[in-house]
């Protein structure tokens, strides 16, 4: 993504909901018809972001409406719900928070909340979701993203992503200056990720044999990971260019190293950000920052990865770096 073009196109911005037609744009670019369905004060609030051409919205609201109309005139809109405070039924299918619905460009949205809710909706182009899944065989066909879908992944599966981007969504917000072109890469990636993982879990699994032996795929995938010089490089991005799904990428690290590639690559990126630490003035870092460029969105989150992997906190690694320097004075 080119730094220009990001920093001219990512904007936050909070949009304050005080009645139905507040909600007809619950994402940039849509046109939904609401219909508050029973009396009293709607309220709530839109999230709008952006990031290159890529849009997330977070809303809120507090009654029971209808809406039905397109959720976007050219883009792909993944959308999931956050919490409900009644029943929620999408297209007359019955869903529940972590369900994910897929919108293709120009599709209806046709919903009935019987309470308030929250929800997380993302808006991609459409060229951009096969290529980004390129290895994952049925995702990488645009055919799959042009059907209109309602997918049900494992309720405790759809739980612990919904954790995930209440808490991306949580830091993403509180950010006040635009991430870096590669940062703001591996984020948008991230956020499609926790959509895919729960549309995965509903796939047969991908019969085609591998092509490579694990030690040599294994390999492959550390000297791509090399050439990126630092950049966080993302499983999605990684599969993509060795042209292999994400089960068979799996499998080679769990065979070789005894850890899967996920893993593998947050302790590569923890162990880069150790470094930058070691090497920084402390008055001059920033390690919410810091972290963010390589690929952790959440502090909390990060901080529990590193202390759990070099049993000591990224403050007290740089409080470390600071004695040793005065003791060597």
């Amino acid at each position: 993504m080119d730094p220009t073009l990001l920093k001219k196109t990512w904007s936050i911005e909070t949009v304050p909901i005080n009645g139905p037609e507040d909600l007809r744009e619950i994402t940039r670019g849509s046109d939904v018809e609401v219909t508050q369905l029973k009396p009293g004060k709607l309220g709530g609030s839109i999230r709008h972001i952006g990031i290159g051409n890529f849009g997330i919205s977070v809303g809120q609201f507090s009654r029971e409406i209808r809406s039905k109309g397109p959720l976007h005139r050219e883009r792909v809109v993944l959308g999931t719900h956050l919490a409900t405070a009644g029943r929620a039924l999408h297209w007359w299918e019955e869903t529940r928070p972590g369900d994910v619905a897929i919108f293709p460009p120009g599709v209806d949205a046709d919903a009935i909340y019987g309470g308030g809710g929250a929800y997380v909706v993302v808006s991609i182009d459409l060229p951009e979701l096969p290529l980004m899944l390129s290895s994952e065989n049925r995702l990488a066909d645009p055919a799959f993203w042009n059907t209109k879908r309602l997918c049900h992944p494992d309720p405790r599966l759809g739980d612990e992503v919904v954790r995930r981007l209440k808490g991306i969504m949580c830091e993403v917000e509180r950010k006040t200056t635009a991430p870096s072109a590669q940062s703001a890469d591996f984020l948008r990636r991230t956020i499609i990720e926790a959509f895919v993982v729960r549309l995965m879990s509903a796939l047969p699994r991908d019969s085609r044999r591998s092509r490579y032996t694990s030690a040599r795929l294994v390999t492959e995938a550390e000297d791509y990971v090399d050439a990126a010089t630092g950049r966080p490089v993302h499983i999605s991005e990684l599969c993509s260019a060795l042209k292999v799904s994400r089960r068979s990428l799996h499998r080679a690290f769990a065979d070789t190293l005894g850890i899967g590639p996920a893993a593998y690559l947050r302790r590569r990126r923890l162990s880069a950000i150790r470094s930058v630490l070691k090497r920084c003035n402390r008055a001059t870092i920033a390690i919410g920052d810091l972290a963010f460029e390589y690929g952790f969105p959440e502090p909390g989150r990060f901080v529990a990865y590193y202390h759990a992997h070099f049993g000591e906190t990224p403050s007290q690694t740089l409080r470390s770096k600071s004695v040793r320097a005065r003791s060597v004075r």
